[in-house]
Formats: structure tokens, C-alpha cells, sequence
């Protein structure tokens, strides 16, 4: 595809969606479609989370105007991640595996991020709309008039014999979506969960990478990247393994501690000794329930080891998918027919 008919198609794009859609091109010039999340300050959503921008929107300590999220969960075609309508999310693949093929599919090529994800849901928070999904075998458990076309193409028929029901990008009604119009950001609720670079936890401590700088190619985040935890007293960003940071616990009422059992609903979450400053970190990053509204998203934990997040749910997660839902359970190294990812764009 020429750089002319390039051009051409990106300004339609942006034309006919006013402004919420662009396109981004491949390094082997193929299109991916994206939605155009614009800055934002926390205090606009809700003055408990704090004052400043989204963190989402600072990448290297500069602040972006705006971050591109794909429209649609990730594919992969011709070798490389791509959003487009049509195709059936590309699954079995791990957390790096994920990070490489986004990153070579050509500069400013990303996995959406925890912070993307946790933007995402706190303007949905913020609109007290949450967006329906494919969470009951390709329909939504809560309006199960609404449906999906399945990889043969077919319309989803919903219940257990329907089997593994991922449905395809694009196959959703607009109400899936945000904002809920042809050109909003589809399937976070539901469908399969989606790696979410930029947060892990180690034996329950709850470690990110600084701002969105998870984004950026040259950064690692392998067990030796820049990790950080979040010391409970203040919310300050300190070296793992700091006496006295934040840790998910299961049970218990120990300091410093968000207690939640696994498969629980998110909302359920507890603080115990946890100081407003980090909790308002943690809320602006999706890490702790911001209170009401909110649905009963689901809460997924393995305290033992290294964990990475994903999240969004999966095609019979029923009330536990949503734009809330946290699963704390894969390794690294865990694949399945049930994750999947995002593509992102940010320069």
C-alpha cells in the first residue's frame, strides 16, 4: 500500500469516525485501526483518585495528548499484530511472546498496557456505563439478545454446548463497546482475557513499571526490569522487597495489605493499613477496587511466585468479566486458549 493511499485511508478513518478512530500501518503496510483515548486528569473522573493525569498518558515522563488503543483484541497476520475487523483473537500465547510480536510489527507498536486497561475502566466508571460482552459462550449473560459471529462465521447460540465461543472482531453489537458507537474500543468485557504489561506481583507484593513506560521497546520487563512496589504508608514507588509495600493477601487483616479471595468480585476488596496517597495510586491503576458504581468484575489470584496480569474476562466468565477484572493467576510463561491481548500504538 502506497504512502498516498495510506494517507488517504487514515484521513477517512478519521473523517468518518470525527475524530475517534485512526489508523496506524504495519512495517509490511498493513492497517490497524485504533481508538483515540485523549488525556485526562484523574480529578475529572473523580476527585478520591487524586489530582494529575492519568498516568497512561505519561511515557518517559513526557505527557502524550493521547494513546492509541486498538479497536479491536489482537491478531496476528503475516507475522505480525494487527487490529482489525474479521479475525479471531490470537490466543496460546504468552506475556512475552505477546510483548515481541507487538514490538516488531514496527515502531510505536505496543500491548495495551495495565495502565491503558485501568484508564479505560475509569472512565467507564466515571459514565456509570459498563459496556456487555461475550461472557456467556459468544453472548452476553445479562442480554443474551446481544451476540457475536463465532470463527466459522456464525451467530453465537450461547450456553455450554456452543464450546470454546470466541467470538470474532467487529461481531459485537455497538452497545459492547466504548464508547458505545461503531468506532469504540470492543470486547473489554469478555471474550478472552487480555496481558496487560506493566504490573506483576511477586509472592502477592504488588510491583509496576513507572507511568506507562511499559510501552517503549527498550524497556525490560523480564524478572530484572525496573520494577517497583508501592510502600503502604505513603504511596511511594521503592525497590521490591521494601519493608512495608502493598501485597494482595486472600484472608487476614495484616498492614499493608489488599485482601480479596480469589473469585470473588473485585468490588470486594479490603484495604488494611494502607494509606490514602497509595491507595489512590492503586485505584488509578485498576489495582483496588475505587468503590461505587461498580459491577462484580472478578478478582483472580496465585500468591505463590511471579504472576501477570490480564484482564477483561473471558467467553463464560458470566458477572466476573468486565472492565474491572483483574486475574492474577498465569505465570510468564502461561499460555491458553482463554489470553489473548491488545494492540496499542504510542510515539
Amino acid at each position: 500500500m502506497s504512502t498516498a493511499i495510506q494517507a488517504d485511508l487514515q484521513r477517512q478513518i478519521e473523517t468518518m469516525s470525527n475524530g475517534q478512530m485512526t489508523v496506524r500501518f504495519t512495517t509490511k503496510g498493513q492497517p490497524s485501526y485504533f481508538y483515540r483515548l485523549r488525556k485526562f486528569n484523574v480529578e475529572t473522573l473523580d476527585a478520591s483518585l487524586g489530582t494529575g493525569v492519568h498516568p497512561a498518558f505519561v511515557v518517559s515522563g513526557v505527557e502524550k495528548d493521547e494513546i492509541l488503543i486498538g479497536v479491536h483484541q489482537a491478531a496476528e497476520v503475516d507475522g505480525e499484530m494487527v487490529s482489525q475487523a474479521g479475525h479471531v483473537p490470537r490466543v496460546s500465547i504468552n506475556h512475552d511472546q505477546a510483548v515481541t510480536l507487538a514490538r516488531n510489527t514496527g515502531a510505536g507498536f505496543c500491548v495495551a498496557t495495565n495502565a491503558m486497561y485501568a484508564a479505560l475502566a475509569l472512565q467507564r466508571r466515571a459514565a456509570s456505563r459498563f459496556p456487555r460482552g461475550n461472557n456467556s459462550y459468544g453472548r452476553a449473560y445479562n442480554a443474551i439478545d446481544e451476540w457475536g459471529v463465532n470463527d466459522n462465521g456464525d451467530p453465537t447460540s450461547g450456553g455450554q454446548a456452543a464450546g470454546n465461543t470466541v467470538i470474532r472482531a467487529g461481531s459485537g453489537p455497538v452497545a459492547w463497546n466504548h464508547p458505545p458507537n461503531a468506532f469504540g474500543v470492543q470486547n473489554i468485557n469478555g471474550n478472552v482475557w487480555e496481558w496487560s504489561p506493566g504490573m506483576r506481583i511477586v509472592d502477592g507484593e504488588i510491583q509496576i513499571i513507572a507511568d506507562n513506560d511499559a510501552v517503549l521497546s527498550a524497556t525490560d520487563l523480564s524478572v530484572n526490569g525496573p520494577w517497583l512496589a508501592i510502600l503502604a504508608a505513603d504511596g511511594t514507588l521503592v525497590a521490591p522487597g521494601t519493608a512495608g509495600t502493598v501485597r494482595y493477601a486472600t484472608s487476614g487483616s495484616t498492614t499493608g495489605t489488599l485482601v480479596c479471595s480469589s473469585g470473588n468480585a473485585f468490588s470486594a476488596m479490603i484495604a488494611h493499613g494502607v494509606s490514602e496517597a497509595a491507595l489512590q495510586r492503586l485505584k488509578t491503576l485498576g489495582l483496588m477496587q475505587p468503590g461505587a458504581p461498580i459491577e462484580q468484575d472478578g478478582f483472580f489470584i496465585n500468591l505463590s511466585g511471579e504472576r501477570l496480569p490480564s484482564r477483561g474476562g473471558f467467553w463464560f466468565a458470566g458477572s466476573r468479566a468486565g472492565v474491572f477484572a483483574l486475574n492474577l493467576v498465569v505465570a510468564q510463561s502461561g499460555t491458553g486458549t482463554s489470553i489473548g491481548f491488545r494492540p496499542a500504538f504510542v510515539i
